[in-house]
């Protein structure tokens, strides 16, 4: 395949979709990297195992899952920093892939490569990042796997992403959607000693204001892990908060059926159900509300289309909170098995948690057992974002 595509159809039309799709964990120049540096700029930052997993589960999702007819996949590129670099396994034909390295020379070619496959009128293009992003003034850099390589001006080493957007509104692609899983805080130390003029490279130039003449709107739309100034979370060996809740949200929770039999995720409705996500203790954990999803100066048109009836995230309980510890739950829905969460064994931790389930969209009935003169009963309607269903006592 060409330059650093994984995924190619050689018969894609003007009107498809060209994704861009790059995670960053390990990092040269970092601490625990294999050339850690001594620049002041650098300290906190640190490697990530997180940013790697959650670009391929993306990218996975993106060759075997999405599908907008009227915009089908034409192309995805995959940039990786990981520790011990592996190949992309695709998940359709199974075919291996080599996978290039993130580093800002790669990023930047693979960019103009993007920007050319996509550069039609009917196109759209889908740009995903995770990894380390500092904030810098109002703007926010995306750090290559070789940021600080070049000590004289580390900036060198990292995506000036609001350049890349603005530089894209001279592409043709009628839809640009971005993907922004990384950190908005800023950074003392590389501010004291790089300052603000340099913010990263720009691949593409133009301005945003300015559409050029004869092309078709732009609409955009640009979702952020977190707000401006803040840190977004990763999962030690897993793919990371936001990116999880992406995930779960195309695959039913932020659709919508408002027009025929077809589920619809729009840009909009993926912000919402991302942000309910990360509010969700069960989902959640520890991580609850530590980070808030942002769809900024964003358009909300049609992302993409589910292939039949969505999955719904689903929490049930008891009130009190303090009854889940002594509950069995049951889960019932005809023509299906029974679903059920038995009590905690004798000696285990008591889990006070919430059942979280992802159901069918549909109606089913709920029970929860707590002795033979406390059965509880209810129905649920698992319909998108969620259902919330708890059980009080009689």
């Amino acid at each position: 395949m060409a330059g650093f595509t994984v995924h190619l159809d050689e018969n894609a039309g003007p009107a498809s979709t060209h994704a861009l799709v790059i995670g960053v964990g390990a990092y040269t120049h970092l601490q625990g990297g294999a050339s850690p540096t001594a620049h002041p700029g650098a300290v906190g930052m640190r490697q990530l195992t997180s940013p790697p997993l959650s670009a391929r589960r993306f990218a996975t999702w993106m060759i075997d899952k999405y599908h907008d007819a009227g915009r089908p996949l034409g192309s995805l590129a995959l940039l990786l920093g990981e520790e011990v670099p592996g190949p992309f396994v695709h998940p359709r034909t199974g075919a291996e892939h080599a996978v290039a390295a993130a580093t800002i020379d790669n990023i930047v070619a693979a960019v103009l490569e993007w920007k050319d496959r996509g550069d039609h009128d009917q196109a759209r293009l889908v740009f995903y990042f995770c990894g380390h992003g500092v904030s810098l003034g109002f703007d926010t850099s995306l750090l290559a796997s070789d940021m600080f390589a070049d000590l004289n001006s580390p900036m060198n080493g990292a995506l000036h992403f609001e350049g890349l957007k603005r530089g894209l509104n001279s592409c043709r692609a009628g839809q640009q959607v971005f993907f922004v899983d990384a950190c908005r805080a800023g950074s003392d130390a590389l501010g004291r000693t790089v300052g603000g003029a340099s913010l990263g490279r720009v691949p593409v130039d133009g301005n945003e204001m300015f559409r050029p003449e004869g092309f078709v709107p732009r609409e955009h739309a640009v979702l952020y892990a977190t707000l401006h100034g803040e840190e977004t979370f990763g999962r030690a060996g897993e793919a990371s908060l936001f990116t999880s809740a992406l995930l779960q949200s195309v695959d039913g929770a932020a659709s919508e059926n408002t027009e025929g039999h077809v589920w619809r995720v729009t840009t909009g409705t993926l912000t919402h159900a991302i942000g309910h996500f990360m509010k969700e203790p069960a989902f959640a954990g520890t991580l609850t509300n530590a980070a808030v999803p942002v769809n900024s100066e964003s358009f909300d048109f049609v992302f993409h289309e589910l292939p039949g009836d969505p999955i719904v995230p689903v929490y049930i309980g008891c009130l009190p909170q303090t009854d889940n510890a002594l509950a069995e739950f049951v889960c019932r829905h005809p023509g299906q098995d029974d679903r059920r969460r038995p009590p905690p064994a004798a000696g285990d931790e008591p889990d006070l948690t919430e059942w979280s389930l992802f159901l069918p969209f549909g109606q089913y009935e709920v029970e929860a057992v707590l002795g033979p003169g406390d059965v509880r009963r209810d129905g649920l309607d698992a319909r998108p974002p969620l259902f919330h269903l708890r059980l009080a006592r009689p």
